[in-house]
């Protein structure tokens, strides 16, 4: 190692070369691959690659025009079902992040502390080496369960592969923010409730929703409950809703958010809702389609579980041999009216009988009521003016709101954005919004959210490999008996994981191994980091750009590649969209192959569990990949033997099937060969739960989810707390209602032009947004001094950071909104912390108690704060102004050589 230091404020040509000592700073230019003058003055033949961006989960489709090996223009592709030629600016600045002057060109190694922002350059063997040792040596010393893998934050073109590689490596303590924070909660419920989860539930900008990409969609309302496609999902989900407005019969909409957004300014009703109340919101309104008559009675009473009686001592449904009934301990119970007596159910219902929906009757000297009958109690005291009152809204217009969405001639659903995953009270706020849903018969109709249309021949997910781990191994994953929901993607949950971090219980984690575009800005209380990282021996950050996470955390950081030089099918619709590599820069290695190579070295080094990875019989399901050839087939899937990588790419985007054939609704109603009877749903009653047991039985004994080496369905102990059949609404942890230190309730939501984490370093997307704006209502800005366009502190509990104030009604009183926001600019300077503190929400948020007690999320929304004028000095050091982005403008340098054989 050389001893010759620089400072942070440089990083000078020496970089390029091997064991050379520099900083992560706001400017790399001089550290390009030196591009040929005489190759960069001709003006070569341009080659138009179809590719599918990846900038957020979207995958738009795009044109990538290539010159000379370089990237020269981005366009949408209109051969895209979803995207239609439609690209949004994060797409547009992918030549920006491409030829990134700050770009995590080579392996780097620290030198010196932690913070000091010191680097040198090793080679790619040098460092898989010293990965692979580190996780074989705290393996064997502390076990494997002693070192943590994470990824998240956005940009991650294979959310599986971070699973795969920590199960290759015998870690249970695999996680990332956006699980029980985003998405998972959602998922989970629909795959509890409904029988079918991903993508099949009630998340329009996860790229569910299929039947709203075609025009002729009987759909003639929409309830936005907490999501806005416009931004969040520009060229996709917002352009199809625009289209579906656009038509000669319109689209109906409600917006249940505290923000005017986008879609709020198109909608009929916007209910601007106090955060965090959601559910209290959830339960008025189904109350008043049950007080109403509202509901779909006939597909209730035939195809949800509303009739079927609970066993009121096991608050499960009740069994016939519970009952005195001959049959089964599989058999449901309902009451007949006309016989006045219990009956079992003959699936899906017996000709002619009508099951009462309500009531509670005596059966074998229990008092059962119906599960419809326990729906009504649970919901009886939330009238319209009741959660008017505690929600911060206007009676009359949820009335409204009702009245689009029950409208007996129209067609509606419900779209469910982030927040249900971020209040703390995810499994409530996502089985609220599906009991809705199954009340109203929104089921597989044309024009509903929830649809069961086939499955593309492709995967953009492989899966990941549960059954790599044994028993004993699963059973030290950090809250996994608690928070049995994490059990569905196989994660631990993030507190547990930085308990066991922090103090060493239930044992000290020693290693992490990072994958996301900066873990300080998308944590509940990121400054908890602050305690936790000097216990851990070695940490490796895997990345595009370095982050605060890199500079202040990371002891070895592994340069990962952009979209635009990575292979990915994906599918839309009835059609498949190609993901190319159509350049590559640099030592970057798709990050898929990063793990497989760590874990092939780690088996190279001694490691015995490692080759099990490999070995389809051990994973009992599509082994790790070994090189990108192998990755590629595994993603081909069952076109794999039809057409190789090259010729699905030349294609670019392809039909698997016609329209027709993959708009398949009603596959409930599909004759079972077996039985001759219709299939009916995926939930072990074959029904859909509005009384959820499922979730209960999950929480008691973790099935259907809890699997290990030994066994394909593993009983767990019960968690602490029984998990409710039923949303029950409690008050957000921290209250306006009680809170006189901390007065205004905050929110946050999503930019279109950044995604999670990222892109805070693309000059053009800082120049149409350079700082996080803080909307304020005028009435409170009056109050706390606050004018617009100036600098404000925002303070909780747990700490402070900064916003610009726009002062709007387009918030209403008492409520604030900022997004998450890090600043790369101050990375080099005197205090890099400062680049994820000055202006990061999640400065603010919580990660402590209480927690979903299915899912173990935190709370991101729906919490107090306070706010004042702020002139601290380091806002004096934000970039503001166009050109102060300069440094940051792409560089272009030649394309190099994959740094791994391809494999074939």
């Amino acid at each position: 190692m050389g001893e010759t230091k620089i400072t942070r404020r440089g990083f000078c040509k020496s970089a390029v070369a091997l064991g050379a000592v520099a900083g992560l700073g706001i400017s790399l230019k001089d550290s390009l691959v030196e591009a040929d003058p005489a190759k960069a003055a001709t003006s070569g033949e341009e080659k138009i690659y179809k590719t599918s961006c990846r900038a957020c989960i979207a995958s738009c489709a795009v044109l990538a025009h290539v010159r000379d090996g370089r990237v020269v223009r981005i366009e949408g592709n209109p051969e895209s079902p979803m995207s239609q030629g439609g690209v949004c600016a994060k797409g547009m600045a992918g030549i920006q992040a491409l030829y990134h002057p700050n770009r995590n060109k080579y392996p780097m190694r620290r030198v010196g502390e932690r913070g000091k922002n010191t680097w040198e350059r090793i080679s790619w063997d040098e460092a898989l080496t010293e990965v692979a040792t580190k996780i074989n040596e705290v393996s064997d010393k502390y076990g494997s369960e002693a070192i943590s893998v994470s990824t998240g934050g956005g940009g991650n073109p294979h959310f599986s592969n971070i699973k795969r590689f920590g199960e290759a490596i015998n870690t249970p303590n695999v996680w990332e923010p956006g699980c029980s924070q985003c998405y998972l909660p959602r998922m989970g419920a629909s795959l509890l409730a409904y029988g079918a989860g991903k993508p099949n539930n009630l998340s329009f900008s996860d790229s569910n929703g299929w039947d709203y990409y075609f025009t002729d969609s009987k759909v003639t309302s929409l309830v936005l409950w907490g999501t806005d496609p416009s931004n969040s999902s520009a060229a996709t989900g917002g352009r199809a809703l625009a289209e579906l407005r656009n038509r000669p019969q319109g689209l109906k909409t409600v917006v249940v958010d505290p923000r005017y957004t986008l879609d709020a300014a198109k909608a009929d009703v916007w209910l601007p809702i106090r955060p965090g109340t959601d559910i209290a919101l959830f339960l008025a309104w189904t109350r008043w389609i049950l007080e109403n008559e509202k509901y779909d009675a006939e597909f209730c009473r035939t195809w949800t579980n509303m009739p079927y009686l609970i066993n009121p001592n096991t608050r499960l449904t009740l069994k016939a041999t519970e009952a005195g009934l001959e049959g089964t301990d599989k058999d449901y119970v309902i009451w007949n009216p006309a016989t006045n007596a219990p009956e079992v159910v003959q699936f899906p219902m017996a000709e002619g009988v009508q099951p009462a929906l309500f009531g509670t009757y005596e059966v074998n000297g229990m008092k059962c009521s119906t599960a419809g009958q326990l729906l009504k109690e649970n919901c009886e005291e939330w009238t319209l003016e009741k959660a008017a009152e505690t929600c911060w809204l206007d009676a009359k217009m949820i009335e409204k709101a009702l009245e689009i969405y029950t409208d007996p001639n129209g067609q509606s659903s419900i779209m469910q954005g982030v927040y249900a995953d971020q209040t703390g009270q995810t499994q409530a706020n996502a089985l609220a919004a599906l009991t809705l849903e199954f009340l109203m018969g929104n089921v597989e109709k044309p024009g509903t959210m929830l649809q069961k249309f086939p499955n593309a021949p492709v995967k953009d997910q492989l899966g990941n490999t549960p059954r790599l781990l044994t028993q004993e191994k699963v059973m030290k994953r950090c809250g996994y008996t608690e928070y049995k929901g994490l059990i569905c993607w196989d994660m631990a949950h993030i507190p547990s994981v930085f308990k066991a971090m922090k103090d060493g219980d239930p044992y000290q984690i020693h290693m992490w191994i990072e994958r996301s575009g900066n873990k300080h800005v998308v944590l509940g209380n990121s400054t908890c980091l602050d305690d936790i990282v000097p216990n851990l021996d070695y940490i490796v950050h895997v990345y595009m750009y370095p982050t605060a996470f890199s500079v202040l955390c990371a002891d070895l950081i592994l340069p990962c590649t952009e979209w635009l030089e990575t292979n990915l099918p994906i599918p839309q619709l009835n059609t498949v969209v190609m993901r190319q590599a159509v350049t590559h820069l640099y030592e970057t290695v798709e990050e898929g192959i990063i793990w497989t190579q760590i874990v092939q070295k780690c088996a190279e080094l001694g490691n015995t569990h490692c080759p099990k990875a490999f070995d389809a019989n051990e994973c009992m399901t599509t082994p790790f990949y070994k090189n990108e050839y192998e990755k590629q087939k595994q993603h081909l899937f069952k076109l794999a033997d039809k057409m190789t990588w090259e010729e699905a790419c030349e294609k670019g985007v392809f039909e698997w099937c016609t329209a027709d054939e993959y708009r398949t609704y009603y596959t409930y109603l599909k004759t079972d060969d077996t039985t001759g009877k219709p299939k009916g749903f995926g939930t072990p009653s074959k029904k859909l739960e509005v009384y959820c047991e499922s979730n209960t039985i999950l929480g008691r004994t973790g099935f259907p989810w809890a699997h290990c080496k030994e066994a394909e369905h593993l009983e767990l102990p019960a968690a602490s707390q029984d998990y409710e059949p039923m949303p029950i609404y409690h008050e957000p942890a921290e209250s306006p209602l009680t809170d006189t230190e901390y007065p205004l309730v905050i929110t946050e939501g999503r930019l279109p032009m950044y995604h999670h984490g990222t892109l805070r370093n693309i000059p053009y997307l800082r120049e149409i947004y350079p700082v996080p704006e803080m909307w304020i209502n005028p009435k409170d800005a009056e109050k706390y001094g606050i004018t617009d366009n100036e600098w404000v502190n925002i303070e909780s509990r747990r700490g402070k950071t900064h916003g610009k104030a726009r002062v709007t009604t387009a918030i209403p009183e008492g409520v604030l909104y900022q997004e998450r926001f890090w600043l790369p600019e101050l990375l080099d300077s005197d205090d890099p912390a400062q680049a994820y503190r000055a202006c990061n929400i999640n400065v603010l948020t919580k990660n402590d108690p209480p927690y979903d007690p299915v899912y173990g999320s935190y709370i991101l929304r729906g919490f107090q704060v306070k706010v004042s004028p702020s002139n601290d000095e380091i806002l004096k050091s934000i970039w503001s102004e166009p050109e102060q982005f300069e440094p940051w403008m792409p560089e272009f340098s030649d394309t190099t050589e994959d740094v791994f054989d391809y494999g074939a």
